[in-house]
């Protein structure tokens, strides 16, 4: 049962994180400024112009990082302005096309952009024979079509025209790599210290490979464990000297030596393992991380493709300084374990749409734990110290925590005809074994859930004299409790007779009227009750009874529901 819903809520997450960049891509409607998207070229319309791009289409080099704005890299930059009429051309004619496809207004669009176009001058610079080219998808319909670019910005590599589909990174450097490691060699040699040092200075994560030669088995598993890696860099030598330097002064060992070095307090990660390109892969993915990641829309993807599948998720500010340094202390102790992430909770798009997963809307730092594998959820409830931390951290772990529930605060005054029902409530309410439990199930986004609601409400005022029968609704949108993850569909009417809550409540299927579900009362409740007319409430045989996990009522049912309204 938990399996099933936590299967939605996995995909109420992923969810949230597409509406995110959905939001963001259609949120403007005006053009872009004309300096920044003015085309390198516009279009290759004739054959002899594709000749350009064998000269660079714009013999320019430099370093990007040394212009003054996005406008000066895309304009330096040797990216292809491609259409509708020439893009299948540069495609068939180019071993490697990066096809960049964009839509003017898009945010994202933009922002990766320049990263594109300074990605091209760095990898024609290293001799990298890759094409980079943009469409624009919004006013080339076609040939969106014909690459199946639906959102914005898709980038899609072709080798020898046969599509692979970008996974890495928006940032240039990210780009450059998986370029390289698609197209090229997967692994840096450095064998000189003057390298290591300017290696050193662009402050990436990297797996260090130490050897004896380049033309080893170790060497084979290293290259080999390179190429599935592809948005970490590997570095391979031979000189003791570079990799000292490499390594900042950790301890090293004698070759074959692996270890990944990160920019942080946690430098260097040796590896232990057997020299196959499959357990080194495995080392590298658990490893490279730093201790606490910052999650956003932007990584979210990478993050969730990370072999660790338990996420604890601290939400903070960027001014709640005092937790941090505690999050990251308890994160040293479960390195390779559970994977330590933090969400600022400034960038609403991202963190309201998350927070809404655990019903939550704070402006606290609050730590929760998710399973990225069955989608199970749990909420730290104490106050935040490193103990506390890592308590929590060490039983999520072990799997001893309590699965964590969503609920609305409890109504400070809930003396209505029909009581309101949350999360925290439903033991207390619903579960109490000396009544008759009548429960609205509805939903905000129900299209029926009003109108049922009204019959309901009628059919409180006609009871509300009856003191063993307790008429509830619960908003199955904000709340979660286990005796309710399997409602087959809302609205739904679920009755739960005194004296049997342990077993299935019973189903209404009859919601066209207050006299139809009076009716049903009639013929179900455990405490027979005197209504209006003088009559008792019998204690009829064979009453017509549908429990909940029988398949009376389905999504397919709904017509007749429809019908009767």
């Amino acid at each position: 049962m938990v399996k099933r819903w936590s299967g939605l809520l996995l995909l109420l997450f992923v969810l949230a994180c597409v509406a995110v960049e959905i939001q963001r891509c259609h949120s403007l409607e005006e053009e872009v400024e004309e300096d920044i998207m003015h085309p390198v070229e516009d279009g290759l319309e004739e054959e002899d112009e594709l000749e350009d791009l064998d000269e660079g289409l714009e013999d320019v080099t430099g370093d990007p990082g040394s212009y003054s704005s996005s406008a000066d890299v895309i304009a330096a930059s040797k990216v292809a302005n491609v259409n509708d009429q020439d893009v299948e051309r540069v495609i068939a004619k180019y071993e490697f096309v990066l096809l960049l496809g964009y839509a003017p207004w898009c945010t994202q669009s933009q922002e990766l952009l320049p990263e594109f176009a300074a990605a091209s001058v760095q990898l024609s610079d290293l001799g990298n024979p890759t094409v980079l080219a943009k469409l624009d998808a919004v006013n080339n319909p076609s040939a969106a079509a014909r690459y199946e670019i639906r959102g914005y910005p898709t980038l899609i590599l072709f080798v020898n025209g046969s599509r692979d589909d970008y996974s890495g990174g928006h940032s240039r450097e990210e780009i450059v790599l998986w370029v390289l490691k698609k197209t090229g060699s997967a692994i840096t040699t450095i064998l000189s210290k003057e390298s290591a040092e300017s290696f050193l200075s662009r402050n990436v994560t990297a797996v260090i490979g130490y050897f004896d030669n380049l033309d080893s088995p170790e060497h084979d598993a290293f290259a080999a464990a390179a190429k599935l890696d592809l948005d970490t860099e590997f570095v391979s030598t031979t000189n003791i000297e570079v990799t000292l330097l490499l390594s900042q002064g950790a301890p090293i060992s004698s070759p074959p030596f692996i270890a990944l070095c990160k920019q942080e307090p946690e430098r260097l990660s040796v590896f232990g393992g057997s020299f196959n390109a499959e357990e080194i892969d495995s080392f590298v993915k658990l490893n490279k991380y730093p201790l606490v990641t910052v999650l956003n829309s932007k990584n979210a993807n990478l993050v969730y493709a990370s072999p660790l599948k338990l996420h604890l998720l601290l939400f903070a500010e960027s001014k709640d300084d005092y937790v941090k340094p505690l999050y990251l202390e308890a994160a040293r102790h479960f390195k390779g374990k559970v994977m330590f992430l933090a969400i600022d909770l400034k960038d609403e798009e991202f963190s309201k749409p998350m927070l809404a997963v655990y019903g939550l809307d704070t402006a606290k730092p609050v730590v929760a734990g998710l399973d990225n594998e069955d989608g199970s959820r749990y909420l730290l409830e104490s106050d935040l110290t490193v103990e506390s931390l890592k308590d929590f951290a060490a039983d999520f772990y072990a799997r001893k925590l309590p699965l964590y529930y969503k609920s609305d605060p409890v109504p400070a005054q809930n003396d209505g005809l029909v009581k309101i029902v949350v999360g925290k409530t439903v033991e207390k309410i619903v579960m109490d074994d000396t009544k008759d439990v009548f429960l609205f199930v509805h939903a905000p986004w129900c299209a029926t859930c009003e109108k049922v609601g009204r019959n309901f409400e009628k059919l409180a005022k006609h009871v509300q004299d009856v003191s063993s029968l307790v008429m509830a609704k619960y908003d199955a949108n904000s709340n979660e409790h286990p005796i309710l993850m399997e409602v087959p569909n809302y609205p739904s009417l679920l009755l739960y007779p005194a004296g049997r809550k342990s077993s299935s409540p019973l189903l209404a299927k009859s919601q066209g009227s207050w006299k139809k579900l009076l009716a049903f009362l009639k013929e179900n409740v455990a405490i027979p009750f005197p209504v209006k007319d003088g009559n008792d409430v019998a204690d009829s045989e064979g009453r017509k009874e549908t429990h909940i996990d029988e398949p009376a009522v389905t999504q397919q049912q709904q017509p007749e529901l429809k019908d009767e309204l």
